[in-house]
């Protein structure tokens, strides 16, 4: 190992415009490999506070019409009666959550004319057991405010520090469209990028009188949307077929409306592509390989110019009795060194690529990206370093193999006279 590293620092010093091209071609290369490796990594890994992304499964929109003649239609989230009946004891499901959707709303200090938009979640009572959020201070609010219909909140640092320049704000008042609403807990910023997890305050679901304002869908359609929890080992297609089962026994309770759940989604289907019929890994998967391929074609083409000068050297070895085989493992492991230099340059222009466009690249729609951190080991990840080291192979034996394979192909004799 140590005569290859020797090795190729030699080759380096012989030819630097070529290693120069190389690596930086490699390094630009696997940069825009490793931006796509992050954020599809970013989207479907287990992290907190969405630390068990693999085992959810979300409810999305539902929609409800009258049954005779399928008129009134309309797009929804679940009504407390349909989601309570659609989503209790499920065999498999070991934990289930609700929330409803975030909106923009109006934060400002009690007697105060100035207010700023922020984003707010309506969350269920165990919202902050089901996931796991860093509390600086407080708590969470109570089975009892959440059943009081209390407004009652828990903000993030940022929207802490807004609003009276400290975290110590526990007990304090602040209005969120005009309601007074009281901090009970401060708890870290949340990530942007968690699509679900994501909010700059957290008040009781409760309070949105959501009972009154869909009721006259008998209780089937209104603002829940739900996250269920699977158990480990748990068979998730009989899982989704309870759920609509019990969906047509809703239909059967004499209901003037009829209730359709048009999709359950796991994390990866409800991050990528939700409502259509392709793969997000697949998808994934194949601009991985373009983006590897196209560059590893014309690099190889330098690769196979650099190696016909090193024809005398390889055919002398060949005449020592070297195999082609571990000839190859040397031109392969040689050029591997430059190919890794290439990548850790590679990861840190990707780092920078996701920081300064990640408005773009992980917009989610629903969220404000713009004030996206990549704190507590995001972007440190040992799955990313282990990620790099498997497209360098990948990239290293695409661009190398070839030209390798056709220096062996030479004849020793006709070599060596420089034919």
């Amino acid at each position: 190992m140590k005569n290859i590293f020797i090795q190729t620092y030699n080759l380096i010093r012989q030819d630097r415009l070529y290693s120069i091209i190389n690596i930086v071609g490699t390094a630009v290369t696997i940069a825009f490999v490793m931006v796509v490796i992050m954020m599809y990594d970013f989207r479907i890994s287990d992290i907190a506070p969405e630390k068990d992304r693999s085992r959810y499964l979300y409810t999305d929109m539902a929609t409800t019409y009258i049954k005779t003649d399928h008129t009134d239609v309309s797009e929804t989230g679940l009504g407390r009666k349909a989601f309570n009946l659609l989503t209790d004891n499920i065999d498999g499901i070991e934990e289930v959550t609700w929330y409803s959707k975030t909106s923009k709303s109006l934060c400002g200090l009690p007697n105060s004319n100035k207010t700023f938009s922020y984003f707010v979640r309506p969350v269920a009572s165990n919202w902050f057991s089901f996931f796991e959020y860093k509390f600086i201070s407080g708590r969470f609010f109570t089975q009892e405010e959440y059943d009081s219909k209390r407004w009652v909140c828990v903000v993030t640092r940022k929207l802490a520090m807004f609003l009276y320049g400290t975290t110590d704000v526990v007990g304090k008042d602040f209005n969120i469209n005009f309601f007074p609403a009281r901090i009970v807990g401060v708890i870290d910023d949340v990530n942007s990028i968690f699509q679900t997890a994501y909010a700059d305050a957290f008040i009781p679901f409760s309070t949105q009188n959501e009972d009154n304002q869909m009721s006259r869908r008998d209780g089937l359609a209104g603002m829940y949307f739900g996250v269920l929890k699977f158990k480990d080992g748990a068979d998730r297609e009989k899982v989704k077929e309870e759920i609509y089962r019990r969906e047509k026994v809703v239909n059967n309770l004499g209901s003037k409306y009829e209730l359709k759940i048009n999709r359950l989604f796991g994390h990866i289907d409800y991050t990528f592509f939700r409502g259509k019929d392709i793969n997000a890994s697949l998808v994934y998967s194949a601009l991985i390989l373009m983006l590897l391929i196209v560059p590893a074609i014309n690099i190889s083409g330098m690769t196979h110019a650099q190696m016909q000068k090193r024809e005398s050297e390889i055919a002398v070895r060949k005449a020592y009795g070297a195999s082609n085989v571990s000839l190859m493992t040397k031109l392969f492991s040689e050029n591997l060194i430059s190919t890794l230099i290439g990548g850790i340059f590679g990861y840190i222009i990707s780092c920078i690529i996701i920081c300064f466009c990640r408005a773009w690249l992980l917009g989610s729609g629903e969220v404000d990206i713009s004030g996206i951190t990549f704190g507590d080991g995001i972007l440190l990840r040992p799955i990313l370093f282990l990620a790099i080291f498997v497209v360098c192979i990948v990239f290293n034996l695409l661009s190398v193999l070839l030209p390798a394979w056709l220096l062996m192909k030479r004849d020793i004799a006709s070599t060596l006279k420089g034919e």
